[in-house]
């Protein structure tokens, strides 16, 4: 309707190329920006913008890594509005093993960084100050990413993890991705005040947009 959000090259990493769209800086200024008061607070959230992008790369370059692995080639990986996608040209009927490994290794490669920043934060003599802060937050940022993704939602790593779990289950790919909308709808609907309490109404919108893009599946297979 729009047509393709125009995308920046930016480099390439084990041979996956990385995208950058405009908007993805508008999602960085979101979180840069909310609760600045003072001086202090700017130094504090412009600290979110090197999380925000190396944490989701990360994240990114373990479905990539992995997908490649399984000789499906190189992905390309897009920084988005709502975070990043690694886009590859895997078939879709993938066996759901392989789909199911794929999309967990996003959370795992988040919580790698975790566990390397929270050790650093744990054991290194930092002095009080930005160092340190940033790797606190940049280690429960990303843990709280890799937790969030395995929520049994579509599209989250999660949800793509339930739907290879349906589609081994019930050996029928059309009732295994309506069964995965279901339960993301049910999910989300108990979610929804979480979301709007905790991120106000961008994560109300955000749940109310997973929830009508789980709608669309259902009403197409049906």
């Amino acid at each position: 309707m729009f047509g393709q959000m125009p995308r920046w090259k930016l480099f390439k990493i084990w041979g996956h190329e990385i995208f950058m769209e405009p908007i993805f800086l508008a999602l960085v200024a979101f979180f840069v920006f909310s609760g600045v008061n003072t001086s202090a607070d700017l130094l504090s959230g412009l600290l979110l913008a090197p999380i925000l992008f190396f944490g989701l790369l990360w994240h990114e370059l373990g479905h990539a890594i992995t997908t490649k692995k399984f000789g499906y080639g190189q992905s390309q990986i897009v920084m988005q509005g709502m975070g990043a996608v690694a886009i590859s040209q895997r078939p879709v009927n993938t066996p759901p093993k392989n789909a199911a490994t794929i999309s967990v290794m996003g959370p795992v490669f988040s919580l790698s960084i975790t566990l390397v920043f929270g050790l650093i934060y744990n054991f290194v003599p930092i002095p009080e100050g930005l160092l340190r802060e940033f790797c606190y937050k940049m280690a429960l940022y990303n843990g709280f990413w890799a937790l969030f993704n395995l929520l049994p939602i579509n599209p989250l790593d999660g949800g793509h993890i339930m739907l290879a779990g349906f589609r081994a289950l019930l050996k029928n790919d059309r009732k295994a991705y309506l069964t995965t909308a279901i339960v993301s709808l049910v999910v989300l609907a108990g979610l929804a005040l979480v979301a709007f309490q905790y991120f106000g109404m961008m994560g109300l919108l955000i749940a109310i947009m997973v929830g009508y893009s789980n709608i669309q599946i259902i009403q197409q297979l049906k």
